[in-house]
């Protein structure tokens, strides 16, 4: 290649002594209201620009960051504030188990005061529910002067008899076992009318037989002990009349009865060590 023409050299020269001329002239000159050098306030005008989008950048990353960590302690907070609400709703479970049973230990204990017969108060600690047997262990027994067949109730009514006693628990058998059988009678105890036997099934309902089709029997009917067994004495409620199947003069009614008691949902009972000829139900 060849050299570039002399003439031009001289104009690059120039040029470039010119700009360093006028670059000396700005930085000496001063701006006549801030006293800025010119050089200063022009380098300051071009790089605004670029200086107020890098200031917004990182503005904006302050504030992504604030947020991140507000969204962090948040977190945290609702974390703590889920933890205290599981721990208050468990107190407060544990608060309501603790009223209902002492709810049933005072409706026990007032039909041990009001009951004519010496009971002895015991705690369900097992059951059996199967298809073959309903029963119920209980942690009283022959130190506690509990005996083979004695009635065992609640304030609803009754649960059944005892058939095994061992030294300081004892097995209930439930009315609603199919080997049960409970002497009973239709109405108030003043005026009962039907008479028949109450049966379990091993299920949640029992069946009373013998109930002659000729006698009048309605729905809603209360149920007692007839004392007639030689096991329960007179007058402990059994359950209420939810459905008949009518009989005849020569056919017997077919009743299902409900048992008073929730046998399903016992934790405590009141265990009878007399037997006396009638109890007189307290009322409610």
């Amino acid at each position: 290649m060849g050299k570039p023409p002399r003439g031009r050299s001289v104009v690059i020269v120039f040029l470039a002594l010119t700009s360093g001329q006028m670059l000396l002239m700005s930085a000496q000159a001063r701006h006549p209201q801030s006293g800025e050098s010119w050089l200063r306030v022009w380098s300051v005008t071009a790089a605004a620009p670029i200086l107020s989008s890098v200031h917004a950048l990182f503005s904006r990353m302050e504030r992504l960051w604030e947020s991140y960590a507000r969204v962090g302690a948040i977190e945290q907070e609702n974390r703590a504030l889920r933890e205290e609400v599981a721990e208050l709703r468990r107190e407060v479970a544990r608060l309501r188990e603790e009223a209902r049973e002492a709810e049933r230990l005072r409706r026990l204990l007032d039909l041990q005061q009001a009951l004519p017969v010496r009971t002895l108060a015991a705690r369900v600690i097992g059951r059996d529910m199967s298809v073959w047997f309903q029963s119920l262990i209980v942690n009283r027994g022959q130190r506690d002067g509990v005996r083979s067949g004695a009635a065992v109730i609640t304030p609803e009514g009754l649960v059944g008899r005892v058939i095994e006693v061992g030294p300081t628990v004892a097995r209930v058998q439930l009315i609603t076992d199919e080997r049960s059988g409970v002497g009973a009678a239709i109405g108030v105890l003043e005026e009962t009318r039907a008479v028949g036997v109450v049966v379990g099934s091993n299920e949640a309902l029992c069946r009373m037989r013998y109930v002659p089709g000729s006698e009048p029997v309605r729905e809603g009917e209360m149920v007692y002990t007839t004392g007639q067994d030689g096991i329960y004495p007179r007058g402990l409620p059994i359950g209420r009349v939810v459905a008949v199947r009518r009989g005849s003069a020569m056919v017997s009614h077919d009743i299902l009865i409900e048992p008073a008691a929730r046998l399903s949902r016992l934790e405590e009972v009141l265990i009878l060590l007399e037997r006396p000829p009638e109890v007189r139900w307290p009322t409610s």
